[in-house]
């Protein structure tokens, strides 16, 4: 009998390692480009019953990537269902944040399985979400364009270190604003940019407060100013403002998310303090910021290759300019596929 069951573990253990090494190449091909040699192997391996949990996970979400990367919405979202109702926390892995329509995929499926939108925090956790930052400069107007898509998420990034703060992710405010969008133009509602929306669409996500800011860049001077909003109410109840050099995008990130955490009467923990001192050293040219917000603005348009192209430029400029990195990591293999647009 015991040689039995050892027999068994022992043929499992091979049939777990060879799924391994068959998820990997699996992930490898998506990551050339190969989408449907990807889909092919990934079909195969997630109707197994031997895949480990988090195994079974990565393959689904590789797979309803592959899916929607090949116009299949529907079947990237019969995949979020599946998984979902494994595992009714699940969320995408962050890396996938610049690819809109995967995450529109993800919250069309929650609402649709009865799932709701609104952040979840405990006692004493305060919420709050950050609309894109205006472009307010004479000089160079076009130039940085996107620049408050990129100074979103650097403030969200920065603001994730608060153990106090929960963020609302900035794909999960694309999505609501979207759909909040395309119902107000049927009825001829109000712009949802609007700070007077605030209170709608903060309670739709469970935040207490929005964050609205525009951006100036002046010669050698970059301004950045920014309005809190209450949700309740939708009136401006504090203002933060910094200026520094332009190439010092991330200090005063830094710097305008400690004077904001201190509008909200939140204390920083030593250890948080410490990791936006870390984060604030990135000495990254403004230049290279605003082409990441180009790339941000044409994978949201599903221009992967032109994303592709300006993260390239970005890197060029910064080449240890770790969110381009990451970012060209997901772009790349959707610039190869062959259903990528232009």
């Amino acid at each position: 009998m015991k040689r039995i069951v050892l027999g068994l573990i022992l043929t499992f253990a091979n049939v777990a390692a060879a799924q391994n090494i068959e998820l990997q190449e699996a992930k490898n091909l998506f990551n050339e480009g190969e989408i449907q040699k990807s889909v092919d192997i990934l079909q195969r391996l997630v109707v197994t019953r031997t895949l480990s949990p988090q195994d079974y996970i990565d393959a689904n979400e590789y797979l309803a990537v592959a899916y929607v990367s090949t116009n299949q919405d529907a079947a990237a979202e019969e995949i979020f269902t599946q998984v979902l109702k494994k595992k009714a926390d699940y969320k995408p892995s962050d890396n996938w944040w610049p690819h809109q329509r995967l995450m529109t995929s993800y919250y069309k499926t929650v609402q649709n399985l009865g799932g709701s939108l609104e952040l979840q925090a405990g006692p004493g956790i305060q919420t709050i979400a950050f609309m894109d930052f205006e472009n307010n400069s004479f000089e160079d107007a076009e130039k940085y364009a996107n620049l408050g898509n990129a100074l979103s998420k650097i403030l969200i990034s920065d603001f994730g270190v608060v153990s106090d703060l929960r963020i609302v992710e900035r794909e999960r405010l694309q999505y609501l604003i979207s759909e909040l969008e395309l119902t107000d133009k049927k009825v001829g509602g109000q712009n949802i940019m609007d700070p007077a929306m605030a209170p709608r669409v903060g309670k739709l996500l469970g935040a207490h407060s929005f964050v609205f800011g525009s951006f100036i860049r002046m010669g050698k001077v970059f301004r950045i100013d920014a309005r809190l909003v209450k949700t309740e109410t939708g009136e401006i109840f504090k203002t933060a403002s910094v200026e520094g050099k332009p190439d010092n995008v991330f200090e005063l990130a830094k710097k305008l998310t400690l004077e904001i955490t201190k509008n909200l009467g939140l204390a920083i923990e030593k250890t948080e303090r410490e990791k936006l001192d870390k984060m604030g050293k990135d000495n990254i040219p403004i230049e290279a910021v605003a082409l990441l917000g180009d790339a941000m603005s044409m994978a949201n348009q599903e221009e992967y290759k032109v994303a592709l192209a300006k993260l390239e430029d970005a890197l060029k400029i910064a080449p240890d300019f770790p969110k381009a990195q990451d970012m060209l990591a997901v772009i790349r293999p959707l610039a190869l596929n062959k259903f990528a647009a232009n």
